[in-house]
């Protein structure tokens, strides 16, 4: 389905991989401290993480390494080098301050929908200076189901007090954008370590190569 931009009353964002160019950072992570543990894992086994928040990322894990994979290690060790290296800056994507800019001119209501938890959403939102610029934020640590279950963009749709049809949501993985189509709204995605499959492209959704493009299809 194309985007009808008449029909948009407020815009949801994905954080990691959308905004921020945190993922290949993320990923890289997650690689040293498989090597720093001795353990070498094909690459598309840490992409399929992408999108996930950590209890389904962890049941991803299981499903492709086995139960006695030491998810919690590997995990702690990534976290450790991750929050050392972001420590140092978090550079965001392309095009978002000036969509962000757009958005607010044309005075449509704005919301973080996020896998990530909570204490550490705020924070890279805080650091790189643009948690004020929306109303709310959903986290991974919040909701049952995460993406792809629709749950986490209909409480940020309840939240903004706008009817899911009415919501745009912008996505940078797979799971993101089912997760958006099931709760009833329109998506675009821009892609970024992980390419769209086919089947998700089939879906007919808008895919565009960065948020500038965003800005120019809504205006």
């Amino acid at each position: 389905m194309m985007l009808n931009v008449e029909t948009i009353q407020a815009v949801i964002f994905d954080m990691d991989g959308l905004m921020l160019d945190t993922e290949r950072l993320a990923l890289s992570c997650w690689h040293q401290a498989l090597s720093q543990h001795g353990y070498e894992v094909d690459p598309a086994i840490g992409l399929g993480m992408v999108g996930l928040n950590s209890r389904d990322s962890a049941a991803w894990l299981r499903s492709q390494l086995g139960d006695d994979f030491p998810i919690e290690l590997i995990n702690q060790t990534s976290n450790t080098l991750y929050i050392e290296a972001v420590s140092h800056g978090i550079p965001l994507k392309t095009g978002l301050l000036s969509l962000l800019d757009h958005l607010d001119n044309k005075q449509l209501p704005k919301a973080v929908a996020t896998s990530t938890r909570r204490l550490y959403a705020e924070k890279k939102l805080q650091m790189t200076g643009i948690l004020t610029r929306f109303k709310l934020l959903v986290c991974g640590d919040e909701v049952s189901a995460g993406k792809p279950a629709p749950e986490i963009f209909l409480r940020a749709a309840a939240g903004l007090g706008v009817a899911p049809e009415h919501c745009l949501v912008l996505e940078d993985s797979d799971p993101g954008v089912r997760g958006a189509r099931a709760a009833g709204m329109q998506v675009i995605q821009i892609p970024d370590v992980r390419p769209p499959s086919e089947e998700v492209i089939s879906f007919g959704h808008s895919i565009l190569p960065d948020l500038h493009h965003v800005q120019r299809l809504m205006c």
